[in-house]
């Protein structure tokens, strides 16, 4: 009787390979594409809904239709490998409207820029689905409401900008998560509340401008962490105490600007010598005493 062996270890092997390969040739492809279908139908509806919320003066966006691929209208940019939309910039068009939820439909989108329109309404808080998100432009709309907790999910987030809105509140302690935020600007809002300890843990932060709020307490010692800080902005809040000494010490700093607040204290006598990089102070209008450095003949200082 014949007699039939198991295959042996390399054999077997080599058969289950050649059938996971065999498999990727007939079905892989296939089903890489109707992923990527999917993908494209998403984006191309979230535009749709993203421009159904607002109304276009200019018709900047009178090449969202379907004669062409949306990868091909205005103000968009999309891979080149998967054709799913990665860049959706369309500041200074004087958009009205509110900001479709729907724009988390875009999960491979790294830039929104809306800013300089007339958007209003909350920021969605559905944009912390944005895992891949890194710059963030909402400056000059008419944004209202609490800035969303909901952001500290875009991990890769590195550019926050939330000037001239009309937004309350403090700023969010899930912010401080945000390990690679290079910038952060929240200037002229409604925020209140004080500057946080946790603005130390962002690891990255090399520009902060929270001026013109309702700021107020000490300035936190804990943002001297940032020790390559080049533009701090707190001016024209309600901010009191002293400027942390240690702040001082932080030699990369170009800009220093805390005008308009009730800060008192003295100024170091080697203060630009330590800052030697220091272009801009401003400092008016607080409650400062003393002299001001013989060294400030080192900067570029202006006094309003």
């Amino acid at each position: 009787m014949k007699s039939f062996s198991l295959l042996s270890p390399t054999l077997l092997y080599l058969h289950l390979l050649c059938l996971i390969t065999l498999n990727l040739m007939w079905f892989g492809p296939n089903k890489i594409r109707a992923v990527a279908a999917i993908g494209n139908q998403t984006d191309h509806l979230a535009l749709l809904k993203f421009k159904e919320s607002i109304t276009d003066p200019y018709k900047a966006l009178e090449s969202w239709n379907s004669s062409i691929h949306f990868c091909k209208w205005h103000g968009i940019t999309c891979s080149s490998m998967h054709e799913r939309v990665t860049v959706l910039r369309l500041e200074r068009y004087q958009l009205h409207g509110s900001l479709s939820p729907y724009v988390c439909n875009l999960t491979l989108l790294k830039t929104l820029d809306i800013g300089d329109n007339n958007f209003f309404g909350e920021i969605p808080q559905e944009l912390g689905q944005l895992l891949h998100l890194q710059q963030l432009f909402l400056s000059n709309n008419s944004f209202v409401g609490e800035i969303p907790t909901n952001l500290t999910y875009c991990s890769n987030l590195k550019l926050l900008y939330l000037s001239g809105n009309h937004l309350i509140g403090k700023i969010p302690t899930e912010i401080g998560s945000l390990k690679k935020l290079q910038g952060m600007t929240i200037r002229n809002n409604n925020l209140t509340g004080g500057i946080p300890s946790f603005i130390g843990n962002l690891s990255c932060l090399t520009h902060l401008d929270a001026s013109l709020n309702n700021f107020e307490g000490d300035i936190a010692q804990e943002i001297c962490c940032r020790k390559h800080l080049t533009f701090l902005g707190l001016g024209d809040n309600n901010l009191s105490g002293k400027i942390p000494s240690c702040l001082y010490n932080i030699s990369s700093l170009i800009s220093l600007e805390v005008t308009q607040n009730k800060l008192h204290g003295s100024f170091p006598p080697n203060m630009f010598h330590t800052l030697p990089n220091l272009k801009i102070f401003a400092f008016g209008e607080n409650q400062f005493s003393g002299p001001i450095p013989i060294s400030i003949a080192n900067a570029l200082p202006y006094n309003y």
